[in-house]
C-alpha cells in the first residue's frame, strides 16, 4: 500500500492506496492538491524509501520547492525526489513544440525515467495543463490509452485534476471512470465567516473505504483529518 501520510485518512482508506493504482487528486483551485501530493512524495521517500517523479506542467521546480518549505518540509535532498518542470522537459526535447506531440513525449519520458531511476510513484501536475499542450481530437480514446499506459508502467500514479467551481465533473472528460481512485478536496462554507478544507475518497478500487467527508488540516509539517462536526 502507498500511504497518503494524511493522519487519519489512511485509516479511512483501509491502510492506504493499492500499489499500481492510478488516482485522481481532484478539486477546485486553492484546495492544496499540489501540497497534498508533495507531502505524499516526501513522506513516502523519507519513511518508505519510495522513489518518486513529480512532473509539473504549471509551476517551476523552484516554486514547488518553496511550497515544500512553507509546508515545513525542508530536510530533504531535492535530487532524490525527481521534481521536473516544463522548462526542463522542453530543454530535453527541444523539438516537442514543433511536433505538437506532447503526449508521446510524456509517455516516452516517463518510460525512460521509471526504468532508469526505479521510480515507484509518479505525480502529474496537472491534467488540465497537459490538455493545454496537446490536441485531443478523440479524448476518450486517447485518455483510455494514456491511463492504460500508466497501469502498464507498474507505478502508482497521482494525476492532479482541476475542477471548475460549481461543477460536479472531476475533469473535462470524466476521467474518474478511467481512474482506479479519486480523492476529492473542496472548500466548504461553515456559517457566515468560516471555510473548511474537506477531503473524501470518492472511489478506490479494491478497497473497502470510508466515503464520507473529513476536515483536512495542515499543522507544522503534518496533514491530518478530523470528523466533520457541523455544517
Amino acid at each position: 500500500m502507498i500511504k497518503t501520510y494524511i493522519e487519519g485518512f489512511d485509516d479511512a482508506l483501509g491502510g492506504g492506496i493499492p500499489k499500481g493504482h492510478t488516482v485522481l487528486i481532484s478539486g477546485t483551485p486553492g484546495t492544496m492538491k499540489s501540497s497534498v501530493c508533495l507531502n505524499l512524495l516526501y513522506k513516502n521517500h523519507k519513511n518508505d524509501a519510495k522513489r518518486s517523479l513529480y512532473i509539473s506542467l504549471e509551476e517551476t521546480k523552484d516554486s514547488l520547492l518553496t511550497g515544500m518549505n512553507r509546508l515545513k518540509i525542508d530536510d530533504f535532498d531535492g535530487r532524490e525526489l525527481f521534481i521536473v518542470d516544463l522548462g526542463k522537459l522542453r530543454m530535453e526535447y527541444d523539438e516537442v513544440d514543433q511536433m505538437q506531440d506532447w503526449m508521446r513525449f510524456v509517455t516516452e519520458y516517463l518510460t525512460r525515467r521509471v526504468k532508469e531511476d526505479n521510480v515507484d510513484i509518479v505525480i502529474i501536475d496537472s491534467l488540465t495543463a497537459l490538455y493545454s499542450l496537446i490536441e485531443l481530437d478523440k479524448p476518450r480514446q486517447q485518455l483510455f490509452h494514456f491511463f492504460g499506459f500508466l497501469k502498464r508502467l507498474g507505478v502508482t500514479a497521482f494525476l492532479i485534476s482541476e475542477m471548475y467551481p460549481g461543477s460536479e465533473a472531476f475533469g473535462p472528460y470524466r476521467e474518474d471512470f478511467l481512474a482506479d481512485g479519486n480523492i476529492m478536496l473542496k472548500l466548504h462554507d461553515v456559517g457566515e465567516t468560516d471555510i473548511q478544507l474537506r477531503i473524501r475518497c470518492v472511489k478506490m478500487r479494491h478497497v473497502n473505504h470510508d466515503r464520507g467527508y473529513f476536515v483536512l488540516i495542515h499543522r507544522g509539517n503534518r496533514f491530518m483529518v478530523t470528523p466533520v462536526i457541523s455544517d
